[in-house]
């Protein structure tokens, strides 16, 4: 039996062994169609238990096949080398994180669109993963739309709801514009270079004028887009709080961590060092004034909100802010390890905080102040776990948020220091700590609603029953926050694995 799966297994060409969790994940997606088509709305919860699973199987088998031997044998399309496997193994685990908590999402409970909702975070999944390995600009637009697509269905999916609808529409029309924009810088790309190839345009850049930076600025856009950076983030805070609570706290987090992945693949080779004239230093400068305008903006208008969701929302765009600091230093391995250490922090903190607004939310009504009031009296354990990760948002030590911070801000100032870029990069740190602090306000002004303030009306009975697990999400986020910031030696498994 084990000669015959032996030479099964080496009957397959390499190209698609290389691929085996992608295909498993897709052949999920389809088979989990037709179980959602042939189950009636009382039932949507199979559907959700089988993505669950589904996912759970494909981040085994992404474990123990790890990265590519050789990415070359995918055919130079998509690489599954150590990033891409970073990126499997983080989208996985936050759909498998999301689709626990969707079966104890009253928002989504017995509905007909609850099993199209667990298919769809799937395929946000899938679209991440071939966004992030992508290194071929046609490959790359394919895993941008195909991750798009799937996040446009699960911003707007629950039908007959005109904030769903509201959300979806925004969603839809920002990333048109976003797409149609990379479309048009990756068509100039092809007209100077003749290649798709990022490792064969960048080759071509060398002997163009600078004037080719234009299709490189417009490419980026697709990055800028789906990490949420300003100025194009407006989209965020709509469609967060249009959308149910569960799916804004999966949107927030999986697309994020493949733009940034997409960025630390594509961008070295498109924009190699000394390419056009341009030392790395004047373009890690480009990169910290765009980190500072996101986290500027971002914890402004998060102090300011009325809403959690909006809250959160707003900090995402200045989170993203900080990892573009990260991206600065031209991805030295340190860089690159930091950088992904705080995506799991990052996850964790962010995707627990909407799992908790969601309880929070069985009760309220709403995730608005006004209605959080005096949900620690009714869900007192779903208050604890929001805690937990707002204080890991805000890098409250000795939080997994906190070594984040520390990781990427001192990775900042060390390669400035040594790289002698002059002070741009401390102002970066600087704006850096600033934003922090606001944010670490606008999270207590979450906390204090939930806490202090009292009900200004009786919410009534919440006779609603989740589904088994459904709480354990949340558990697990508020304790691998606690973990995570007690694990700094994570920070050398990054370098080794990640870095370049």
């Amino acid at each position: 039996m084990n000669h015959l799966l032996i030479s099964t297994f080496q009957a397959i060409p390499p190209s698609l062994r290389e691929l085996f969790p992608e295909i498993l994940l897709s052949t999920a997606i389809l088979l989990g169609c037709v179980l959602e088509w042939s189950t009636d709305a009382a039932e949507k919860r199979l559907v959700v238990w089988f993505c669950a699973i589904s996912a759970l199987a494909t981040l085994i088998l992404s474990l123990v096949s790890g990265p590519a031997s050789d990415p070359r044998l995918t055919g130079g399309m998509f690489t599954p080398d150590s990033i891409t496997q970073f990126v499997r193994i983080f989208a996985l685990s936050g759909a498998i994180l999301a689709l626990l908590a969707l079966n104890g999402s009253k928002a989504m409970d017995g509905r007909d669109e609850q099993g199209e909702t667990a298919l769809l975070i799937l395929s946000v999944a899938l679209g991440a993963i071939l966004f992030a390995s992508a290194r071929h600009l046609l490959a790359l637009y394919l895993g941008l739309e195909f991750l798009s697509l799937s996040s446009y269905g699960l911003a707007g999916f629950r039908a007959r709801d005109r904030g769903a609808s509201e959300a979806g529409l925004k969603y839809v029309l920002y990333g048109g514009v976003a797409s149609a924009v990379a479309l048009f810088g990756i068509s100039h790309l092809w007209g100077i270079t003749g290649s798709f190839d990022v490792g064969e345009i960048g080759m071509a850049l060398y002997a163009q004028p600078r004037l080719v930076l234009v299709p490189l600025l417009l490419v980026s856009v697709a990055f800028a887009f789906k990490a949420g950076l300003a100025p194009f983030h407006f989209w965020s805070p709509d469609v967060y709080q249009g959308c149910p609570t569960v799916n804004a706290g999966f949107l927030s987090t999986v697309p994020k961590a493949a733009a940034f992945a997409a960025f630390i693949r594509t961008m070295p080779y498109l924009l190699p060092p000394h390419a056009l004239g341009i030392a790395p230093g004047a373009i890690g400068g480009f990169l910290v004034i765009a980190g500072c305008l996101s986290i500027a903006m971002g914890s402004a208008t998060a102090l300011v909100q009325k809403d959690a969701k909006r809250i959160l929302a707003f900090s995402s765009t200045a989170n993203a802010g900080i990892l573009v600091l990260a991206l600065s230093t031209w991805l030295t391995r340190d860089a690159v390890a930091a950088l992904a250490f705080y995506l799991v922090a990052y996850l964790l903190s962010n995707l627990g905080a909407f799992l908790a607004l969601d309880q929070l939310e069985r009760s309220a009504g709403s995730t608005s102040l006004a209605s959080l009031a005096g949900s620690w009296k009714r869900q007192p354990m779903a208050v604890v776990g929001l805690s937990i990760c707002v204080f890991s948002l805000a890098g409250i030590p000795p939080l997994a948020g906190f070594v984040g911070k520390w990781a990427v801000l001192m990775e900042v100032v060390r390669a400035g220091v040594e790289n002698g870029e002059g002070p741009l990069p401390l102002v970066g740190v600087a704006v850096a700590l600033v934003g922090s602090v606001v944010l670490a306000a606008a999270y207590l002004r979450i906390l204090r609603c939930a806490v202090v303030d009292s009900p200004t009306t009786d919410p009534g009975e919440d006779d609603f029953r989740p589904a088994p697990l459904s709480g354990l999400p949340l558990l697990l986020c508020a304790i691998g926050s606690l973990a995570l910031g007690l694990c700094w030696p994570l920070l050398s498994v990054f370098r080794s694995r990640l870095g370049g």
